[in-house]
């Protein structure tokens, strides 16, 4: 048996054999269920947890002793653009984030990416919407034609749909489909909250004949509804489509009607405050908080804002709604809108910071936020391979010290990531 006696530790051997991991505080997505745990890894799979009594392993093992730490899920990203950049997903494992949703990229973009991922354990896994369900001139392609500096952007956005009747979307959601999307993602964004000089003001947008046709058509593939939208009319306007969730939470004040909205679609929201902070530029402070590891032009983006929302419309309206939409039971799922392109945002890093935003603006415990990162995706996505520490799921793990149930900040001081089974590197860690 080969001992790892410190988390800090990695024994090239838990790439070959199986690791138990010993005397973990384990938080298994929904709740704590030991303080004093352990977990068997096998063949990148959990195959046995034992609250209380030490697991004696049948086989060569390497043990890993958390005395100290607590064992939680991989945690999950519901809103990325990750594009064709895979030093994304590389960062992203480095935080404990170990599966991304990538809501909106080119299908042979992700195609690559999911490759890779398969291949790779030091990256995080990759779910995509492939192509958005856009409309001719309508988001993104007015805010990518107004920032973008890629030569021949006009060529590549002439590729998206250009969804028009139920024929063009059935045409779409099989297009995606094959190409391996999970899920179907809708825009509805007019402009009204950004100060942006757009090519059309108001921006083209679906009508409610299309956005629920979409949503109908997706539904009859299996497939589940995310839309974007920033205000209260374009939220309640997808809502009344059917869509299962929004990504991005309204920056108006909360209402009553919005609430019912949400609650006769079962409906949840990712409301990516990592990102909507930027927009709004606030959250200096905590933006630096976040990026006290970096250095040079990382630290220089993650501490940059977007500084785009009209400044009638607070910050403090998004935390109200998303403290009002979790009070209410709506299920809120963490997501950060990271990319690359996004100042403000950093892979891994603004699951943190999101996190961190719930528990210190909305009223969130620790532990609703720890669920909004693990199994409320897993079970609003229909993920039944991870999000929990269960026998039988994918062994994506975090191990960090300290607890984070108690302190939200815990979870930056990392001492393990676990995907598939196969631990990263120590020096690769945040």
């Amino acid at each position: 048996m080969l001992w790892d006696t410190n988390p800090d530790i990695v024994d090239i051997a838990s790439h070959m054999c199986a690791t138990l991991i010993s005397k973990a505080r384990i938080f298994d997505g929904v709740s704590v269920i030991s303080e004093c745990g352990y977990v068997m890894i096998e063949s990148g799979r959990i195959t046995q947890i034992s609250l209380r009594e030490p697991l004696s392993p049948s086989s060569p093992c390497t043990v890993v002793d958390a005395s100290g730490c607590t064992l939680l899920p991989g945690l999950i990203d519901a809103h990325m653009h990750v594009f064709q950049d895979v030093e994304l997903l590389e960062i992203a494992m480095r935080y404990g984030v170990t599966t991304v949703l990538d809501l909106h990229n080119e299908p042979e973009w992700f195609k690559a990416l999911s490759a890779i991922a398969g291949e790779r354990k030091d990256v995080a896994d990759i779910k995509s919407a492939c192509y958005a369900a856009t409309i001719k001139n309508g988001w993104p392609s007015a805010i990518v034609k107004l920032v973008s500096q890629e030569p021949n952007i006009d060529d590549r956005i002439a590729k998206w749909p250009n969804l028009t009747d139920k024929k063009s979307i059935e045409e779409y959601i099989a297009r995606n489909k094959a190409a391996g999307a999970s899920f179907v993602k809708l825009m509805q964004e007019d402009g009204y909250t950004m100060g942006l000089p757009f090519p059309e003001v108001p921006v083209p947008t679906p009508s409610l004949e299309l956005q629920k046709s979409i949503v109908d058509t997706a539904h009859e593939n299996g497939m589940l509804t995310i839309a974007h939208a920033l205000s209260n009319h374009s939220t309640l306007h997808v809502l009344k489509a059917g869509v299962d969730g929004l990504t991005h939470v309204a920056i108006d004040p909360i209402t009553d009607e919005l609430i019912q909205a949400y609650k006769k679609n079962n409906a949840f929201v990712i409301p990516t405050l990592a990102v909507q902070t930027s927009c709004r530029g606030v959250e200096q402070e905590t933006r630096e908080k976040f990026a006290s590891d970096l250095e040079g032009e990382e630290r220089k983006h993650l501490c940059g804002c977007l500084n785009i929302t009209k400044q009638e419309f607070s910050i403090e309206a998004a935390y109200a709604q998303v403290t009002a939409l979790k009070e209410s039971g709506i299920d809120v799922l963490c997501g950060t809108d990271t990319s690359a392109d996004l100042k403000g945002t950093r892979a891994g890093a603004s699951v943190h910071h999101e996190l961190w935003l719930y528990v210190n603006r909305c009223h969130f415990t620790p532990l609703e936020a720890l669920v909004s990162a693990t199994s409320k995706i897993a079970d609003r996505f229909g993920f039944s391979d991870r999000g929990k520490i269960e026998e039988g799921r994918l062994a994506d793990l975090l191990l960090v010290a300290g607890d984070p149930v108690q302190s939200i900040d815990a979870l930056r001081d990392i001492k393990g990531v676990w995907r598939n089974g196969e631990r990263l590197a120590q020096e690769k860690l945040m």
